[in-house]
């Protein structure tokens, strides 16, 4: 294939816009050459971009891609959509953009509407219709599991599939799902577009998608200071003595203190009960806050000056926090990393919170280094502030040490989730996939992978044995059973921990949890923790599961049945519950889909008044008893 073509975009590259014009400054890697050139301008490329030059970062990409993969190293709001679009240009058959959440998939597929008026659309999973929709769309968006779903289920609508970018690429290091897509991609021959601001082992991912060409960028379109400083440097508003509250009161201080006027500014929290308590603080303090959905009361009403963004808003009311956020009607925003990744909301100032884990002789960051890069790609709005500031608050751990953690960051090798965690569920889908895709030849497909290419016959023969025992594999093809795991997603560890269940004397409902594999239900908990009776609800579920074990404890069963067996309803002054029930719809139409296929096939048998009892309950937290009057119009839709 021949090796890639490699350009380094440099620092001394400048775009602005009154006047537009500037330069692109950048250095041939092969031949040692430094090369400086004016901007292309936009309308000779292409009428529908809406800026009258291709900033540094395009014009190259513009210059030097052809064909085949190509991988951009750049931070944040450099202008990579636009390079998304140049690179479709290339194609004329279907194209999917695919994108780690449904937020930012959305946000794309607004975003392209313009280049591609009534040719683009978005499969998410949102909808069970997607899966039996013919597409005629030019250009489709979509998460990387709703793609990772149609190539193993060989969806109609990416037939006829001729190019893919993919958004976040460093999502390989969080996301397994991922990995799955870009090997099936490579096995496909399907041209690659992968983006990343913050691209760990790049030399690691060059050799594994073979690129033609690689672009790593210094220049930045807003420049960026930052300041490393310990959390205490800042004195609390109150005098708190619990050790969350205290924290939250001095990060409540702090982004006061940093925020300077008509500032927009973002403070990233390493876990939502941080963010919560903060909200909550500001409240007491006569600090107006915008989100309904609290687990708190709030008896004031003040115009809003601050707002929490995380999965536990509903996404009505993420976007109303949004809108108000991008608008500058709403200066603060406290956010969970998630946002990073998630729609593009620039700020001018950064704030973030980074703990630490002691682990072994060593630590862990908590965010990672690569979240906290990603973090501070969202300081700086290009045409509105000339600076970007990022203000990195220490809490346990040496300004210096976390300085030496960042300047590394992107110098470790590529660990992909899967290799981080040891996961041994992944492994045994990708086995799985293997003799989907192999047949009787699975280590070919296992060498595509990145982090199983070089993996030991023994570790495979011990895998195959599993499956084999299981039966998700007969004489080197996949069996009913087996087939079942790659349609439906579910690793075959995940289902045998169903049926496991199934025998044991729990509720049916704790059976189900292993079948909603991506589900976490981690927020309830917060909205409930301090009311009358919680303790004793709690006791009376973990009760029910005693059978289980360590188990649901583990996977937030627990969680999970607190809510199925309709514990909540007794809870009446929670007015919203948290966001992530709130596409629990969605997962009982799909949930019901993989209940009949169980049926059908024989793995274990429900009735039909179990299934809608079960996908009433998943979908309206009320006691599986009464859950199928919740379908009657009238007396239902609690």
């Amino acid at each position: 294939m021949g090796e890639a073509l490699r350009i380094l975009l440099l620092r001394g590259s400048s775009y602005t816009l009154n006047p537009p014009g500037g330069k692109a400054v950048y250095l041939l890697r092969s031949e040692g050459k430094t090369i400086e050139e004016e901007l292309i301008r936009a309308s000779f490329v292409d009428e529908k971009i809406p800026y009258p030059y291709l900033n540094p970062l395009q014009t190259v990409f513009y210059k030097f891609y052809r064909e085949g993969n190509a991988l951009i190293a750049s931070p944040t709001s450099s202008g990579k959509s636009l390079l998304a679009y140049l690179f479709m240009r290339n194609y004329k058959g279907k194209i999917v953009y695919t994108a780690p959440t449904r937020s930012l998939v959305r946000e794309k597929f607004l975003e392209f509407k313009s280049y591609y008026p009534n040719q683009v659309e978005m499969r998410t999973g949102e909808t069970i219709l997607e899966n039996f929709k013919e597409s005629r769309a030019r250009v489709i968006f979509s998460t990387y599991e709703h793609l990772a779903h149609a190539f193993r289920n060989k969806s109609s609508w990416i037939n006829g599939l001729s190019a893919l970018v993919i958004d976040e690429v460093h999502q390989i290091t969080k996301r397994w799902i991922l990995e799955e897509v870009i090997t099936t991609s490579i096995k496909k021959d399907i041209p690659m577009l992968c983006l990343s601001a913050t691209i760990p082992g790049l030399e690691d991912l060059i050799r594994w998608i073979r690129p033609k060409l690689v672009i790593e960028s210094s220049w930045r379109p807003v420049p960026l200071i930052r300041e490393v400083r310990s959390l205490t440097s800042f004195s609390p508003i109150t005098k708190i003595e619990e050790k969350e509250d205290y924290i939250a009161s001095r990060l409540l201080a702090a982004i006061f203190h940093l925020r300077q006027r008509e500032e927009n500014l973002i403070l990233f929290v390493p876990k939502k009960e941080t963010g919560w308590r903060i909200l909550q603080l500001a409240s007491k303090e006569k600090i107006g806050i915008m989100n309904q959905t609290l687990p708190f009361d709030v008896e004031d009403t003040r115009e809003p000056e601050i707002a929490f963004h995380n999965a536990d808003v509903p996404k009505e009311e993420r976007e109303e926090i949004e809108k108000a956020f991008r608008d500058g009607k709403l200066r603060i925003l406290i956010a969970t990393q998630t946002l990073a990744y998630g729609v593009n909301l620039p700020a001018d100032r950064v704030v973030i919170l980074v703990r630490h884990i002691k682990k072994r002789e060593d630590f862990k960051l908590i965010p990672d280094t690569l979240d906290i890069l990603q973090m501070e790609g969202r300081a700086g709005r290009f045409g509105i502030r000339e600076i970007g500031y990022s203000n990195i608050l220490v809490y346990g751990i040496k300004e210096e040490k976390l300085e030496e953690k960042l300047s590394t960051a992107l110098n470790k090798p590529l660990n992909t989730a899967i290799m981080e965690e040891g996961i041994d569920d992944a492994f045994l889908l990708f086995l799985l996939l293997a003799y989907l895709y192999e047949g009787d030849n699975p280590e070919a497909y296992l060498r595509s992978t990145y982090s199983f290419w070089k993996v030991s016959k023994s570790k495979i023969n011990k895998g195959e044995e599993f499956l084999r025992e299981r039966g998700y594999i007969r004489r080197n093809k996949l069996t009913e059973k087996g087939m079942f795991c790659v349609k439906s997603g579910i690793p075959p560890t995940s289902f045998e921990e169903f049926l496991n269940r199934t025998t044991m004397d729990i509720p049916l409902m704790a059976s189900i949890r292993p079948l909603l594999y991506t589900k976490r239900f981690d927020g309830l908990f917060s909205f409930l923790k301090n009311k009358e009776r919680f303790e004793e609800d709690l006791l009376s579920v973990k009760g029910m599961l005693y059978p289980c074990g360590r188990r649901c404890v583990e996977d937030n069963t627990y969680q999970f049945l607190f809510y199925a067996e309709g514990i909540t309803a007794k809870y009446s002054n929670i007015k919203n519950p948290p966001g992530e029930f709130s596409y629990l719809s969605t997962d009982a139409l799909h949930l019901l889909r993989t209940l009949k296929e169980i049926n059908r096939e024989g793995f274990y048998r429900f009735s039909d008044e179990d299934m809608l009892r079960i996908v009433h309950s998943v979908k309206y937290g009320i006691d599986p008893q009464y859950a199928s009057l919740s379908g009657i119009k009238g007396i239902g839709h609690i």
